[in-house]
């Protein structure tokens, strides 16, 4: 073995060995901080996702509530039984959630639109507000509130 050779590997002393070992600690906490913004970017959206089922959920068993009951809407009709004419539920499991209507009846009074062409005999209004709280299986709940308003023959408030 030439002298030459022998002197070139004894210099180097595993500086290679170390700068490789540098590398890769640098590569592993790169990679580890990278899964950690992943795991909660997919828990986020997951979260966005339920909070979209949810609402979606809750404005479908108010829009099915009201199609329902289009014609029923009259004062003190909620507590009427449905035979008689009073509120009819729709389903209360939707899309894998659950939904929790709430209907009260807001007030009863003058429609404003109607009195000046009508005078004495002007129809009068009843206002209903409808909530629908709708909860996800896998957990979150999102409540939406609607209103609506029907007319009343004249008198009826």
């Amino acid at each position: 073995m030439p002298k030459n050779q022998y002197v070139a590997r004894r210099s180097e002393r595993g500086v290679a060995l170390i700068v490789s070992l540098i590398l890769l600690a640098v590569m592993t906490i790169l990679v580890i901080s990278s899964m950690r913004t992943s795991i909660l970017q997919l828990r986020i959206s997951g979260s966005t996702e339920t909070l979209s089922v949810n609402l979606a959920n809750a404005e479908v068993a108010i829009a099915d509530f009201v199609d329902a009951n289009i014609g029923r809407f009259a004062p003190g009709f909620l507590a009427m039984p449905a035979a008689a004419g009073g509120a009819l539920y729709p389903a209360t499991v939707i899309n894998d959630s659950t939904v929790n209507l709430v209907v009260t009846q807001v007030g009863c009074g003058a429609a404003n639109t109607f009195i000046s062409q009508m005078g004495s005999n002007a129809l009068q209004a009843v206002q209903f507000n409808v909530a629908a709280t709708a909860t996800v299986n896998r957990g979150g709940r999102s409540t939406v509130h609607q209103g609506t308003e029907a007319l009343a023959p004249p008198g009826s408030c």
